[in-house]
């Protein structure tokens, strides 16, 4: 089942004799079927302590995988366009679709108001008195539920305006997240509910009282004029059912069907994670809900808590400097500091503080997104490839410096230096993200067939290079080879190009089509069906983003040729990641 799923979504059938894959014609696959109804009701709830994962995660999983051989897998829920679906795990956003300022800043709020203190007083329903960002959980006069979390006393505004910058660009770049905000209101303004409970040190469940709510807002930043700040988090409608783990399946989950260390969403989490600097994507951070989609019950994933984002600092330093480039307990650091009698020089041991010191040791110059680190392993995390990481990067590069602003002014930061100072910490970091992969790897994006008239029979061939859009390759060296391929063992040359971009738009290509004096419809016969093999061709491009012959990296789209009048159509995509020189290159 699992496999047909995934062949499914690969959308490929088996691979020719000369190792190049044949994609079927059919359109990709936009829609994973894993939103099922589940008969019966909500899936029993899960709970994940703090201990027992990073235990787990940093000890117990290591050592089980050690009579095994690593292996480095693609992610199996990827259609034939290298994309992931929509699903109850994602939703094509950003990454597909221009998404205008205002609906962006909405988010997951959609078009509910904000919490408001002037609506009416709160009643508290539950405590979250410990921890280093505590809060506890209200009901407002609009209807809602919200969970209300204060910024503790190290760092005023940086854990709550984290909460909402995080739940924005996690929402834009496609994950399911609750609606987040920032609220002031007055200390007077909570009552308590009687069946209030809150949870001690221990555990365990015990009634609220006034010592409790004092002991949260005394971890709250208060405004001159005696307003607390705090982060709200509304809601979603359906059962809360515990957070979700980053392998493996569910097996009571009927729609879970594909290993969460295999999906592509969970796997490129590291990139987002590693720009914000969110270290704290561990399972207890996400969350599981039984939702009622009209006649339909299945589970939702959320993405939830980025209040350890921008430089969450400790109460110790040497500590804080480590966090996002070394885990908790680091096996392969803590032995090349044992052999080496700590000897070894370490990046992080010569950081600064951040001249808006709420920002801790969040920095963009020495930041590198392959070697970033969560606060400890992450089963999804660990078998990122380039290929993942791509797409996450595609992701990315549409987030606009508009985008990144109005995210971040979400946060209402006390200070405008400290929203500057930020802004400029992120384009950084995203720019050492872009430099790092799109040079690596291949930058081609947004391919597309285009027609310059609707009657015209001449089809181009039009699409997006990111490294010269985002400037981390030279134009004047960048140049692109081309060849077609086609016949039945797809051996035969059907043609060669070669240019260099357009001055003018250089991140833009466009080259007509057919590629070359034969097209692969004229190797079929005249009533040849659509999917007939003699029509499939496949178009390598070469990046060449150097001097040298050798190409940096390579893109094979897949085609179908269905004659002059319906031209071709495009049915598969594959980012070579090193690709090898053709004979005569």
């Amino acid at each position: 089942m699992r496999r047909a799923i995934a062949l499914l979504l690969v959308g490929a059938s088996l691979a020719c004799a000369n190792d190049v894959r044949r994609f079927r014609l059919q359109d990709p696959v936009w829609e994973d079927p894993d939103r099922n109804d589940v008969p019966g009701g909500p899936l029993p709830s899960y709970y994940s302590g703090l201990m027992a994962d990073g235990a787990d995660q940093m000890f117990f999983r290591p050592l089980a995988k050690l009579p095994t051989l690593p292996l480095t897998t693609e992610a199996t829920n990827v259609n034939a366009l290298d994309e992931v679906p929509n699903s109850a795990w994602f939703q094509n956003r950003i990454g597909f679709y221009d998404i205008p300022l205002d609906r962006f800043i909405k988010g997951p709020c959609d078009d509910v108001p904000d919490l408001d203190p002037k609506n009416g007083r709160w009643i508290v329903v539950a405590a979250k008195p410990n921890g280093a960002n505590p809060g506890f959980f209200i009901k407002a006069p609009d209807g809602y539920r919200y969970l209300i979390k204060f910024d503790g006393t190290q760092q005023p505004g940086r854990p709550t305006a984290s909460d909402v910058i995080g739940c924005r660009l996690y929402w834009a770049a496609g994950y399911h997240t609750t609606c987040n905000g920032i609220v002031y209101f007055p200390e007077d303004h909570l009552d308590i509910d009687p069946k209030a409970e809150a949870e001690n040190a221990f555990g365990e469940d015990q009634p609220i009282t006034q010592a409790d709510i004092d002991k949260v807002l005394s971890k709250a930043y208060r405004t001159k004029d005696g307003l607390l700040r705090a982060s709200f988090s509304r809601f979603v409608p359906g059962k809360p059912i515990g957070p979700f783990i980053y392998e493996g399946t569910r097996a009571d989950d009927p729609n879970d069907v594909v290993p969460h260390n295999e999906r592509r969403e969970l796997r490129a989490i590291q990139v987002l994670a590693g720009w914000l600097g969110h270290f704290d994507s561990r399972e207890q951070n996400t969350f599981n809900v039984w939702v009622k989609d009209g006649d339909r019950q299945y589970v939702r994933h959320f993405m939830i808590d980025f209040g350890s984002a921008f430089g969450s600092r400790w109460p110790r330093d040497q500590i804080s400097r480590r966090l996002g480039r070394s885990y908790y307990f680091d096996t392969e650091h803590v032995l090349v500091d044992l052999l080496s009698l700590g000897l070894w020089p370490r990046e992080w041991e010569h950081l600064e503080v951040n001249d808006q010191e709420i920002f801790g040791y969040y920095d963009g110059d020495t930041f590198t997104s392959s070697k970033w680190r969560a606060g400890y392993p992450n089963p999804a995390f660990d078998r990122l490839t380039p290929r993942d990481a791509l797409w996450m990067v595609r992701i990315l590069s549409r987030i606009t410096p508009e985008h990144l602003r109005a995210a971040i002014e979400l946060g209402r930061f006390h200070d405008p230096r400290e929203t500057e100072a930020l802004f400029e910490l992120m384009m950084k970091r995203r720019q050492r993200i872009f430099a790092e992969y799109l040079t690596q790897y291949p930058p081609l994006a947004t391919f597309r067939l285009a027609r310059r008239t609707p009657d015209s029979l001449t089809q181009s061939l039009c699409f997006e290079d990111l490294a010269l859009y985002h400037q981390v390759a030279d134009p004047a060296v960048t140049y692109y080879k081309m060849r077609f391929r086609g016949g039945e063992d797809l051996d035969q040359e059907l043609g060669w190009t070669q240019f260099t971009p357009d001055p003018e738009h250089p991140h833009r290509s466009c080259v007509v089509l057919p590629i070359g004096h034969k097209r692969p419809a004229q190797l079929a016969p005249p009533d040849a069906p659509d999917d007939d093999p003699l029509r499939y061709g496949v178009l390598d491009i070469f990046v060449h983003q150097t001097k040298s012959v050798r190409p940096t990296s390579a893109v094979r789209l897949h085609f179908y040729d269905l004659g002059a009048a319906r031209g071709y159509r495009l049915v598969g995509v594959e980012r070579v990641m090193d690709p090898v020189r053709p004979a005569g290159y």
